[in-house]
């Protein structure tokens, strides 16, 4: 069962009660270009000057669909938002694991499940066989480590380090809560602060899902359990919450030898931004690009190592930055993570967007301007000044072309059904 998920709203992360405070990250483009430049330079200078214009993100289809809960596309057809492939998915984990496993054996793949009772190596240190309880050794050429945080191959075989970001980020521990359907069921996850943390909202087509990611450093699990039975209120049900313990980080080296970690065996980033699956799709991705023969070569290890390393890089700054820039005015876990020192990366890069506007990313495969821009200017950080070439387009046309913008997101979202009836239609049709 798959639901569209056009984006995440943050609630609380500004300090402010009520509506205003609510910061979208919608994916995809926001708005269009205005002459030769981004919509975020004209939005900037239009308010730089004072003149209304609404928040950035008010610019974006997605943004606007979730807020009057319609679906990204009509019961048949398409839409803007499908030909853009700016959307992901709402989707049950451990049901998407097992669709997985199906197809995989379906098409030749041997599926064997065990406990690892052992790890033998060779004489230049590789992985000669792994030994199971249920199938004995069993020897390959490659191994992918996915034995989760116990990384048995990586880290306990082979001996490859863990390097910890929690000095970065403070969460270690998750509660998960699922609650019943609600009546709606919207395009968008909603992650709202609580006071040690955060809380997800996921809405599936059988249930929701909940759960609090927080600090254990400024809250108890007993405590926090009860923030988040309160934070669902009726819709708990009085069930307990199941408490997930959480290593954020990513191993030193993604691939030792003949041995590649995927998934937790390779690093853990908390879900602020759904990145998980992502993470493991790049991993396998880029090992397709790097395959080796059995002589391992050592530029192809190096190469991968490279560029998974920046692919956690920007996902863990990108999720530092929502932090960062929080402006709640608690004490303790908020008030912490705005005064700790972000990592060199994000600084440099905050440091130029904060003078020019313009980012100093290099080939993201993620995260786009418009999100940083969604996240940044959403909790009130905001560029020196515009970039300088807004100056040569027109004022006036600038302000009639962002209008139009805003005018054909709405004529389109009107078109389109409401979010829950998309759903049950896909789904009924299975």
């Amino acid at each position: 069962q798959l639901d569209p998920k056009l984006g995440i709203k943050f609630i609380g992360w500004n300090g402010t009660s009520g509506r205003k405070d609510e910061a979208w990250h919608p994916f995809g483009p926001i708005g269009a270009h205005v002459g030769n430049l981004p919509l975020f330079h004209h939005w900037l200078r239009e308010t730089r000057a004072g003149r209304e214009t609404g928040p950035y993100a008010s610019y974006s289809l997605q943004a606007l669909l979730g807020d009057m809960n319609r679906a990204p596309r009509p019961l048949r057809g398409t839409s803007p938002v499908i030909a853009q492939g700016a959307y992901a998915y709402h989707l049950d984990a451990r049901a998407f694991a097992g669709y997985l496993a199906r197809l995989c054996t379906s098409r030749g793949v041997r599926h064997l499940e065990g406990e690892v009772r052992g790890v033998e190596l060779d004489e230049r240190g590789r992985i000669r066989q792994v030994d199971t309880e249920a199938h004995g050794r069993i020897a390959a050429d490659l191994y992918l480590d996915c034995t989760g945080f116990a990384a048995l191959l990586a880290g306990k075989a082979l001996g490859d380090p863990y390097v910890d970001w929690t000095e970065h980020l403070f969460c270690d521990r998750a509660l998960v809560l699922p609650t019943p359907r609600e009546a709606q069921v919207p395009p968008f996850t909603q992650a709202t602060a609580l006071s040690a943390g955060w809380a997800w909202k996921i809405p599936l087509h059988h249930r929701t899902g909940n759960g609090y990611v927080y600090s254990s450093r400024h809250i108890s699990d007993d405590a926090a359990a009860q923030e988040l039975i309160a934070h669902c209120g009726a819709r708990a049900n009085g069930e307990a919450p199941t408490l997930l313990r959480m290593h954020v980080g990513r191993r030193k080296h993604f691939w030792v030898k003949n041995c590649v970690s995927i998934g937790l065996a390779a690093g853990f980033l908390e879900p602020l931004e759904s990145t998980g699956i992502y993470l493991v799709q790049k991993g396998v991705e880029m090992l397709l690009d790097h395959f080796p023969d059995t002589q391992f070569n050592e530029t192809l290890i190096a190469q991968y190592n490279d560029r998974m390393g920046a692919e956690f890089g920007q996902v863990r700054d990108f999720i530092v930055l929502h932090y960062l820039l929080n402006r709640r005015d608690d004490r303790g876990f908020w008030r912490d993570n705005r005064e700790a020192a972000p990592p060199e990366s994000l600084r440099q890069t905050l440091s130029v967007y904060d003078q020019t506007g313009l980012l100093d990313w290099v080939n993201p495969s993620l995260f786009r301007e418009p999100s940083f821009y969604a996240i940044a200017s959403g909790l009130g950080r905001l560029p020196r000044t515009h970039h300088p070439m807004a100056d040569q387009y027109d004022a006036g046309r600038a302000q009639r072309e962002m209008m139009t913008m805003k005018a054909q997101n709405l004529a389109l979202a009107q078109q389109l059904p409401e979010h829950g009836a998309l759903i049950d239609a896909v789904n009924a049709a299975r």
